[in-house]
């Protein structure tokens, strides 16, 4: 049984299975299958989310752990991330496919009291691209010298493509360019390309359009119908003077932005608004 398997690998021992439900998440544009397991003993109280398709976990909480055991040893970062590797291992996850956004000791708010934990954020990575919208969310604290998992969440959000590469840095810098010349006539000072994976949006469609406002009655595109994750060239483009122009409009047309240009089609799938150039 791989709810077992899972739960023996952490080291969960003498576990029955009291219960199990096949659900359907069909919450936007995700649609899953899952299977949501429980397991429990005279201590544990163990929930279990698998994927009903591919036998993949989605979801491990031990439900009641904070509730009834506290961190109490110190450790540093070094040691946590040798401790999540492990942890990874255990459970058939390779650390080579994911890299760390986030790892520190934090104070989280459990049924009314202050508990302090591990949290563990890793991004996954293909081919060396992170795609923010897919990522291992790990939990654990350490009590009499033994690791112990609060809860370990595999988030996606939304289904990752993984497009052939066709458009070259060129010809994505060439596509961006062009855009930008139609959108303001203010001189280019800097473009940069860069791979990346992202989701499509409505921002460029708004500004070639004149659509400032964020209301939905008001901003029906294909992009808010149609989610995707896409890999995409990131193109940049700065500008080193800007008018003082008096339409919205105007202004966000003249701000720097970055490009999402769809690296097989060479579609302007999106993009977004650099506030750090």
């Amino acid at each position: 049984n791989k709810a077992l398997e899972i739960v023996n690998n952490l080291g969960y021992e003498n576990q029955e299975i009291t219960k199990i439900e096949l659900n359907q998440n069909k919450e936007e544009y995700i649609n899953e299958i899952y299977y949501k397991i429980e397991t429990s003993d005279k201590n544990k109280n163990l929930n279990i989310k698998i994927d009903a398709e591919t036998g993949e976990l989605e979801s491990f909480e031990d439900i009641g752990l904070l509730q009834k055991e506290n961190n109490n040893e110190e450790i540093n970062s070094e040691e946590a991330i040798e401790i999540v590797k492990s942890i990874y291992e255990d459970i058939g996850v390779n650390i080579d496919d994911y890299i760390l956004k986030k790892c520190n000791k934090e104070n989280i708010a459990y049924r009314g009291e202050n508990k302090e934990v591990w949290n563990i954020e890793s991004y996954k990575q293909y081919n060396g691209i992170v795609n923010p919208y897919e990522e291992i969310n790990l939990k654990f604290i350490i009590n009499s010298q033994k690791v112990k998992i609060s809860s370990i969440s595999f988030i996606k959000d939304g289904i990752y493509e993984n497009n052939p590469a066709v458009i070259t840095k060129e010809e994505a810098m060439e596509i961006a360019t062009e855009k930008e010349k139609q959108l303001t006539n203010n001189n280019i000072s800097e473009i940069k390309a860069e791979r990346g994976i992202r989701k499509n949006n409505s921002l460029i469609y708004r500004l070639e359009n004149n659509i400032s406002s964020t209301n939905k009655e008001e901003n029906q595109d294909v992009y808010l119908n149609d989610i995707k994750i896409r890999n995409v060239w990131l193109i940049s483009i700065n500008h080193t003077e800007k008018t003082e122009k008096k339409d919205l409009n105007a202004r966000l047309k003249e701000k720097n932005k970055i490009y999402y240009i769809d690296i097989s089609t060479g579609e302007i799938i999106g993009g977004e608004y650099n506030e750090e150039s």
